[in-house]
């Protein structure tokens, strides 16, 4: 035989050590079609053993798939059904065990053509054929439903470290591959097998493929498959019995491609355990397989190990459960149908064998404790609510209303996606119920359903608009919107004004079709969600806090009050939102914010002064990542541009004493500064001299994110600025009123009431830098800016600002007033 076909003279030689190929055999030699079924057979071996073999080539990681692990699955399917009941198989049967033993796994290895086209997801100008486009799109979803990886994979990129890079990228199609691999097993058998799975005149090739693909979905989805499937003259397979031994036998290979994280998480230690090591632990031959029990051995040297092994031993006492309960079905069906085939599977695995290494003189190596860190429920609570990591008790309104916006903005992304109109709307309520008083938050957007509750809502700490679920969503319906939802831990917050809350909702599933309404009551934030049927007739929610007295921070307020306080939480709301008091209403929407002007902010400390010269520019252009408006205030001398004036003093004489009084003007930073001595007389005669300061201009500032308030100034003083909070450093005064919005985002602590520095805010600051910049060089005259731009560059303490200053006055021109700028 040639050196080429040597793979298949191994495969060949362990087929016929198998159990169910050797009845198979036997059963054959009286019934020709069982011929054919062998043949079958030994063909899907070689297939599935050759085509295993480019798995490592893009999942290094997951060599449990080669051809010994679906040769491993073939025995633990003999050794969990045991002689008896494989002697009472039908030839159908053995058939679909031993193929689909081959086969379950042949969507870990895609054709390299499905590859490249994934690939083409990071070409700057994808061309993609045709056929291969259905694939490309999909992975590309696959990987904007990722925003982190790629965002490393970005940052390696720009780095120039490729091999970082490449790495990103490979953990990203091997994930993809994991995840879809049971999809694509059907894809393959439908391309490479159609109508090649036979018994006698009887196609099984669908069949099949629902076998393979089962063995990764919910176990109680094998009992939908035929039970008693008539494949010929009193010849029948019980396709479900075919399923089940096929997913036990796969996971009681210890099958990382389900869970790794379980594995990684134990091995990826201070002194890491090599992948060679675990593979001695899950080794087929550790397990001790009966009717009645499975036991599983092992000695452990690294609790790392011997943690992983237990985590893998409760995934199988889950899936043992619910296979038990299948089993029981089966037995009953099987004695319906006069067959003598009764399936016994033990409830859990007994651990007893799984053992910590001794040395040579009996003792343990370690002692294994399965203790970690754990979360104290009550205790975390204290500390977010306790510390007052909220502070202010208005948060709850603004974690609920950013609920809604992102939720409206996700449906009308929807909506558009599907060819329908759509009008977001959110609704806000104050009023007096039988209970007291009653704040109100209603919307029109998404909505929830009974899988969003258990898995994000009640999660603290998990939100939905940080999952791969919505940013899936997102990139399949192209909504162009950046979530202010952030942490997971908004609802928290409404347990500091509310001592119960109620929440009607129904989630938008497609055009015309809804889940069924849901109305959860929560009594404190400890208490069970108390969920039954609803009555909401369309999608979106409605959340009802029945607000504690004492907590109340509206209590005091009469109606415009609470209107107003409402509309400061949402400067720049990016569609209608109305305000409900007990009668009276107003709307708020994105044309309100343009009559907020950066003048509301003037006060006391900013006065008009005969040497301070003030700009006022407004930001319209949403492209730029922020709209709203700058007044800047310059100090002047004689019209030029200056650091400080210097008036003339002047000397005043009394009672034979001569006083000198003087006055300057300065700028220093966020603040133009009028210095000033004056000299006062007493009721008794007394004459004393003083020094004043008082401000001419001080920054202020209001800031929102995607339109809710981000209660904070930008320009905190040196001495007040916590943490890791943002400041902006400029060397002229400034009122500003900004939403930041579009593409560009900002990173906020969890309570949303303070911006931290990071990479976001020095995007957001370059980009407003540059425009205010831009936007002075172009309101003063030339010889104005070259004496300003010497101002600015001397006063400046900002190494991101005078970048951006600098950048500016290269790029203006020494002719005309045509200018053209390239941002830092």
């Amino acid at each position: 035989m040639p050196l080429t076909d040597d793979w298949r003279s191994d495969t060949q030689s362990r087929l016929e050590r198998s159990l169910l190929f050797t009845r198979l055999k036997t059963l054959s030699d009286t019934d020709p079609a069982g011929h054919a079924a062998v043949d079958l057979v030994q063909e899907a071996a070689h297939y599935a053993c050759h085509r295993t073999k480019t798995i490592v080539r893009h999942m290094g990681e997951f060599t449990l798939h080669d051809g010994d692990h679906l040769f491993r699955v073939l025995h633990l399917m003999e050794r969990i059904a045991q002689v008896d009941i494989i002697d009472k198989l039908s030839i159908p049967e053995l058939l679909l065990l031993c193929v689909s033993a081959f086969l379950h796994d042949i969507g870990m290895a895609p054709d390299e053509r499905t590859v490249i086209a994934w690939k083409k997801t990071w070409d700057v100008n994808p061309e993609v054929d045709d056929c291969d486009e259905e694939e490309f799109h999909n992975f590309r979803r696959y990987c904007s439903a990722r925003p982190e990886q790629e965002a490393q994979l970005a940052a390696f990129l720009e780095q120039g470290d490729n091999t970082a890079a490449d790495l990103q990228k490979s953990y990203l199609i091997s994930d993809y591959i994991r995840l879809t691999h049971s999809d694509r097993a059907k894809e393959i058998i439908q391309n490479d097998w159609m109508g090649k799975i036979r018994y006698r005149d009887v196609d099984l090739t669908v069949e099949l493929a629902a076998i393979c693909s089962s063995h990764n979905a919910d176990p109680l989805t094998i009992l939908e498959m035929d039970k008693h499937l008539l494949c010929g003259q009193d010849t029948f397979a019980c396709l479900p019995l075919v399923a089940m031994l096929l997913r036990l036998s796969d996971l009681l290979d210890f099958d990382a491609k389900r869970t790794p994280e379980v594995l990684f998480s134990h091995l990826f230690v201070r002194h890491p355990v090599s992948l060679k090591e675990w593979n001695k632990h899950r080794a087929v031959e550790a397990w001790q397989i009966g009717p009645e029990s499975i036991v599983f051995h092992a000695k452990c040297k690294h609790p790392a190990i011997e943690a992983s092994v237990h985590d893998f031993c409760d995934l199988i006492d889950n899936e043992l459960g619910a296979c038990s309960n299948v089993a029981v079905q089966l037995n009953n069906i099987s004695r319906d149908n006069g067959r003598d085939i009764l399936i016994r599977i033990p409830f859990k695995v007994d651990r007893s064998k799984i053992e910590t290494q001794k040395n040579i003189s009996g003792k343990p190596e370690y002692i294994y404790r399965k203790t970690q860190f754990t979360l104290s429920k009550s205790q975390v609570i204290d500390l977010l609510m306790g510390t007052k990591l909220y502070g202010d008790p208005e948060v709850a309104l603004r974690e609920l209303i950013q609920n809604s916006i992102d939720a409206c903005l996700l449906r009308a992304a929807l909506e558009q996606s599907w060819g329908n109109s759509y009008i977001p709307e959110i609704v806000i309520r104050y009023s007096t119920g039988e209970s007291g008083r009653v704040l109100t938050i209603a919307d029109n957007g998404t909505g929830m359903d009974q899988h969003i509750i258990d898995t994000y809502y009640s999660q603290i700490g998990s939100s939905f608009y940080k999952s791969a679920e919505f940013y899936d969503m997102k990139s399949q319906s192209n909504a162009q919107f950046t979530p202010t939802s952030r942490f997971g831990i908004g609802i928290l917050s409404c347990f500091m004004v509310a001592d119960s809350m109620v929440v009607e909702t129904r989630r938008v599933y497609a055009p015309h079709a809804s889940s069924d309404p849901i109305e959860l009551t929560i009594e404190g934030q400890e208490s069970i969600f108390w969920i039954k049927p609803g009555s909401r007739k369309t999608p979106g929610t409605t959340t009802k806090l029945f607000l504690r007295k004492s907590k109340n921070p509206w209590e005091q307020m009469d109606e415009d009050s609470f209107i107003s306080a409402v509309e400061n939480v949402i400067p720049n709301p990016p569609f209608k939102i109305t305000i409900e008091g007990q009668s009276k209403k107003r709307t708020r929407d994105q044309k309100s914010f343009r009559g907020l002007k950066a003048s509301s902010l003037k006060d006391y400390s900013w006065e008009r002064n005969p040497n301070v010269r003030e700009l006022s520019f407004d930001f319209s252009d949403r492209k730029k990542g922020f709209v709203g408006s700058v007044i800047i205030a310059l100090l002047e001398k004689r019209g030029s541009p200056v650091k400080s004036v210097e008036m003339r003093s002047r000397t005043v004489t009394i009672d034979d004493e001569t006083y000198t009084l003087k006055k300057s003007i300065g700028i220093s930073g966020k603040v133009i500064e009028l210095h000033s001595s004056t000299i006062t007389v007493d009721e008794d005669g007394d004459v004393e001299q003083s020094e004043t300061t008082s401000h001419l201009a001080n920054s202020k500032s209001r800031v929102s994110l995607h339109g809710i308030e981000v209660p904070t100034t930008l320009f905190p003083e040196q001495w007040n600025v916590q943490n890791n909070q943002v400041r902006l450093a400029w060397p002229f005064p400034a009122l500003l009123v900004i939403d930041v919005c579009g593409s560009l985002d900002l990173d906020l602590n969890s309570s949303r009431t303070q911006i931290l520095q990071g990479d976001k805010w020095a995007k957001f600051e370059d980009a407003l830098a540059f425009e205010i910049c831009t936007k002075i060089s172009l309101a003063v005259a030339k010889p104005y800016w070259t004496k300003l731009y010497k101002v600015l560059s001397d006063g400046s303490k900002s190494s991101r600002f005078l970048r951006c200053l600098d950048v500016v006055n290269k790029k203006t021109s020494t002719s005309g007033r045509k200018r053209s700028y390239r941002k830092p």
